[in-house]
Formats: structure tokens, sequence, C-alpha cells
């Protein structure tokens, strides 16, 4: 039995719409979207991390994959990008907390289900694209 991926609503990145829903046409009607990415860096919202932290960071979360539910921007100016179980337990077990922490990701491509159809898009696979934050 394989279970299905969850999110984890209230740990979320949100990124300006153009740059993922209205570019890619990502609409909500009866589709999941999965974002799959590689974690870049990370870092804290305010102050400096320890070397430490940085240690325990480099050694655990950078360079690994996350995967991220999106929901899509359509009457709000951005997207909403919720990480699934697993990388939010890498990042909670790395001492990451929602508000404190920025996380820098490499979105690679996003998977579309839409009933048993499964398709993949690749992201801005020419170049990379970096959104600023929301």
């Amino acid at each position: 039995m394989v279970a299905e991926r969850q999110c984890i609503p209230g740990v979320c990145i949100y990124v300006d719409k153009k740059y993922l829903s209205q570019q890619y046409e990502l609409t909500s009607l009866n589709v999941e979207y999965w974002v799959h990415g590689t974690i870049l860096d990370l870092s804290k919202v305010y102050g400096l991390l320890t070397s430490t932290e940085r240690e325990i960071i480099e050694k655990h979360v950078i360079g690994r994959s996350a995967s991220l539910y999106l929901v899509p921007g359509i009457l709000l100016g951005y997207d909403r990008l919720c990480f699934d179980a697993e990388s939010w337990s890498m990042l909670r077990d790395a001492g990451v907390f929602p508000g404190e922490h920025k996380v820098k990701l490499k979105l690679l491509k996003v998977e579309v289900k839409r009933l048993a159809e499964v398709k993949e898009v690749n992201l801005y696979p020419y170049r990379d694209v970096e959104a600023p934050e929301v």
C-alpha cells in the first residue's frame, strides 16, 4: 500500500503567481500540483545562523530534494507552496522554524495530477529564474 503525500498547512513559501501558475497556466480545477526542487540555502529572517546551525543545515538540508503542494493564486497575487510531510520533517529535525527561517529553493518541475493522468512539466529548463520574496 502506498500512502498519499500530504502537505503541511502553515509551512509554506509564497511566490508571485507570475513565476508559476500564471506562466505555466496552472489552475486549480480538479487538478493537484506537486512542485519538486532542491534546497539551495537556508538562513534566518533576522540575524545570522550560528556556526553549529550552519554545520547542521549544510549536513542535513542543503542539496536535499523537497516536494511542495502548489495552491495556485487564482484570486490572489501569489501562489502558495506547502512542504510535504517528508520535506518538512527534514527541515523540522534540523531546527527550522516557520517565520524564523528563509528557505531558498531551486524549483525543477511540477507534477500535474488530473484524475488518473500524471504529467510532469520542467520549470524554466533553459535558465534559472529568481523569484523575489512575497
